[in-house]
């Protein structure tokens, strides 16, 4: 099922006012902005930008490397991971893919593209883990599959032992796989970079536009068989990253310790918002695999414009509430509302 997820810029065209003030919820983009490694990155890419980009981004592509562990002919970029995505399955003729749902906001755009998406439903009621048993039984319906390892939303991150068992399950009927770790580094899984090798219709893709918060520089890398990845680039045109985002991505994953203080910032942020969410009534709450919040409410609520009137993009999932950890003032305002709506809701209801 597609989605209707918000946009700074879908907010503020309607509120005429700067999409600098609207706090976005929406997205999994790291608190700490972009490391300190990329800005200075982007600072002296600008003198390149008169000239050619490097359309095979050779700079970034030894940093995956070096980091993946794998050869560089193994790795191809794009300027955007819903394009490296439809290059991927266009190059194997695809015309559906299996997804689960619901899907995360980068992926607003890639379901636009011309593929069938089927949506297998992820329970509420069991947290939206996987149902590991339901994805095979849906997975012959279509040509290929993608699944988030870890998923935005899912209170469990899949076993390394399930994802071995769903690559083995789809190369078994000859079916296209893609295995999308944007969130990996969040949830402290082990990439399934090493564990597709053999396997030439098996990729895994990323998207360092949340990790490593360069949402306006938009960078994607997949990781897969050498000679199928040079297949994918003959038979569809791939957009290289632009110089200054190929320059940012290259220094983000150089930056030894930007996990270091990202693990440490959500360590202390969660400890504020599990106290602040403890404190309202009418609702339950869990962490996720990647280090959100989901947040269940006990009574069906309806006020979540409330969140739109103080210039607060939410992500309103079914009866759930995603709650991905900000910087500690927006963290507090979300707070600070969702106690008035429950409130304002309780006294209503009870």
């Amino acid at each position: 099922m597609k989605r209707n997820i918000p946009t700074i810029y879908d907010h503020a065209s309607q509120t005429k006012m700067s999409a600098r003030r609207v706090m976005d919820f929406t997205n999994s983009a790291n608190p700490l902005g972009p490391s300190a490694h990329a800005r200075g990155a982007i600072r002296k890419s600008v003198k390149m930008v008169d000239r050619a980009i490097d359309d095979r981004a050779r700079y970034l592509t030894r940093a995956i490397a070096r980091l993946s562990n794998v050869p560089e002919e193994n790795i191809l970029t794009s300027g955007s991971f819903e394009g490296l995505l439809a290059a991927i399955v266009r190059s194997f003729n695809i015309g559906s893919l299996l997804a689960c749902a619901p899907y995360p906001s980068y992926y607003r755009r890639a379901v636009e593209y011309p593929v069938d998406f089927h949506f297998l439903e992820l329970g509420e009621r069991d947290r939206f883990n996987l149902d590991l048993r339901a994805w095979e039984k849906a997975l012959p319906q279509c040509g290929a599959a993608v699944f988030s390892h870890p998923s935005f939303i899912s209170e469990r991150p899949i076993a390394r032992d399930d994802v071995l068992r769903m690559i083995a399950h789809a190369e078994d009927r000859g079916m296209l796989l893609v295995i999308d770790e944007t969130l990996l580094n969040y949830s402290g899984s082990v990439s399934a970079a090493g564990d597709i090798a053999g396997h030439p219709r098996c990729f895994v893709v990323s998207s360092m536009t949340e990790y490593y918060a360069l949402e306006g520089l938009p960078v994607a890398y997949c990781i897969g068989d050498a000679a199928a990845l040079r297949a994918v680039r003959q038979h569809v045109p791939v957009d290289p990253p632009s110089t200054p985002a190929a320059a940012a991505a290259a220094a983000s994953l150089r930056d030894r310790d930007y996990p270091r203080r990202t693990r440490t910032y959500l360590a202390d942020e969660h400890a504020f918002i599990e106290e602040g969410l403890g404190k309202i009534p009418g609702i339950s709450f869990y962490t996720t695999a990647c280090g959100s919040f989901v947040i269940q409410f006990d009574q069906p609520l309806s006020r979540t414009e409330t969140f739109s009137r103080y210039n607060i993009l939410v992500d309103a999932i079914s009866c759930s509430l995603f709650f991905p950890v900000k910087n500690h003032k927006w963290n507090a305002r979300y707070l600070k509302t969702l106690k008035n709506i429950m409130g304002e809701h309780t006294n209503a209801t009870f």
